[in-house]
């Protein structure tokens, strides 16, 4: 992914009419977020050519790779000045980060691409998906849906233990029915899926950048503060690189304070 390119410019197009290409609306506010979303394609690309070698064969046509080349036509409409194009090219992008579930696709948008995606498939191939999907279906306000997307990411993750995902699964299950519980007003529950989140072996994402704290954050605004203070430890058994902050968390939460968690409410 190329890195932070030249999309930063033109918060000239703020008086942009909304105009419609096919079934996407583009407005001023779709253009800035696209230009957003375009920049973490590029680094995300970027990162993923810095990591091929030779043996690798050429980089993989899939939606980061589409998301690139529509980036880079949005760019040069940009720098054209030409309104018709920058919508043209920002209407085109639109389904691309509906799948990759980037704004300014609506959360509704992203689960129903997501859920077209994943529509065929099966084996590990759905099981790697399911995390996404019950994330997107939450946050689409799909509540059962998201409940039951989670419910079989738990049950098949019995069925791939050696799995690079297995741990993801754990901990992202987990947390997504905590949230549900919450939701549906069951503190206590949310309580017991915050543990068993915690509860992961681990993977090589929660390894390195952490667990998500969203469901923890939650719970702290119900005054939940003793699970959240043992989750914390289930985390340090998992997330040696953490730089502290798992430290300074536990001090301000016992302070009576709520982290702000940083990036770690959207891994």
């Amino acid at each position: 992914m190329n890195r932070r390119g030249a999309i930063l410019g033109l918060l000239g197009f703020a008086l942009l009419p909304v105009s419609s290409f096919g079934q996407w609306a583009i407005s001023s506010d779709d253009v800035q977020a696209s230009q957003r979303s375009c920049r973490i394609v590029q680094l995300t690309l970027q990162a993923r050519d810095s990591h091929r070698t030779s043996e690798d064969g050429p980089a993989p046509e899939d939606d980061f790779a589409a998301a690139g080349k529509a980036c880079e036509q949005l760019q040069g409409a940009i720098a054209s000045s030409n309104q018709q194009q920058i919508q043209s090219a920002a209407a085109a992008l639109q389904p691309i980060f509906a799948r990759l579930g980037m704004d300014p696709a609506t959360p509704k948008e992203q689960l129903a691409a997501l859920e077209k995606k994943a529509a065929d498939l099966k084996g590990e191939d759905l099981f790697d998906e399911l995390s996404h999907l019950a994330k997107r279906a939450f946050a689409a306000g799909e509540i059962d849906k998201s409940e039951r997307y989670a419910q079989q990411l738990l049950k098949m993750a019995s069925d791939y233990p050696q799995s690079w995902n297995y741990g993801n699964a754990i901990f992202h299950g987990n947390a997504i029915l905590g949230r549900v519980a919450l939701k549906r007003g069951n503190v206590k529950e949310a309580d017991q899926y915050l543990l068993a989140a915690g509860a992961t072996p681990g993977s090589p994402q929660l390894d390195s950048f952490g667990p998500n704290m969203t469901l923890a954050k939650e719970l702290l605004e119900k005054d939940q503060t003793d699970v959240v203070l043992q989750f914390f430890k289930l985390c340090a058994k998992f997330w040696e690189s953490d730089f502290g902050k798992l430290e300074q968390w536990n001090a301000e939460v016992r302070q009576g304070k709520i982290p702000s968690f940083g990036g770690n409410l959207s891994y």
